[in-house]
């Protein structure tokens, strides 16, 4: 491309995007939370982000120069990026569907081992447990030990020896669940009509 090719005319009042900025960002990578009208407007906006009059690498008198095959090469790929993101493809995740509360009780429970598992993720969604708490209401225990089963697998992620009464055993994160997947926790020592509690909390999200 030659720079009489890339030379455009322009007015004040059109609005470009600085190339520089796009291909070397100030920004790091991000979480963020959008609603749907604006991830439309977004939608809608990339037929603008694909024309190369868009972008401006360098400014003249009355005219500007948009950016030159490799940059533009590099820019129509970040574009493409953004587009799979907005349009909904198999690995994102659209925004939060609801928070959840999910939780499994034991009132009265046999004396030794108890396990609790929390219901399973279901199809569609995928959970996102920020919180857990667990503990034995009514007698003083050898060990409480936190897990998920994920993907076919268990793995453990926290315990407490020697819990008192009522002493809650208490995880804080992000735990990603998909569907099957759940929360499980098992009390060791428990005395015959132990009262249990696994709790958890998060928000689930809408699978595409």
């Amino acid at each position: 491309m030659t720079e009489t090719e890339r030379r455009r005319t322009y007015t004040e009042t059109r609005v470009l995007i600085d190339s520089g900025k796009i291909l070397a960002t100030t920004f790091d990578d991000a979480d963020l939370y959008f609603t749907g009208s604006q991830i439309e407007l977004m939608r809608n906006l990339m037929q603008y982000a694909n024309r190369p009059d868009s972008y401006v690498s360098d400014y003249g008198p009355g005219y500007y120069l948009i950016p030159d095959d490799t940059d533009w090469d590099a820019i129509q790929a970040i574009v493409a990026d953004l587009e799979e993101v907005l349009m909904g493809n198999l690995n994102t995740l659209f925004g939060i569907h609801k928070a959840i509360a999910p939780q499994k009780i034991k009132i009265g429970s046999l004396p030794g081992t108890i396990t609790l598992n929390i219901d399973a993720c279901p199809s569609g969604e995928v959970w996102c447990i920020t919180s857990i708490t667990a503990f034995n209401a009514t007698t003083a225990i050898n060990h409480i030990s936190l897990g998920a089963y994920v993907d076919g697998k268990t793995h453990g992620f926290g315990s407490l020896n020697s819990p008192a009464v009522a002493e809650e055993k208490l995880w804080n994160g992000a735990l990603y669940l998909d569907e099957g997947d759940f929360v499980t926790c098992t009390f060791y020592g428990c005395a015959s009509g132990d009262d249990v509690y696994l709790l958890a909390v998060g928000y689930s999200m809408v699978v595409p």
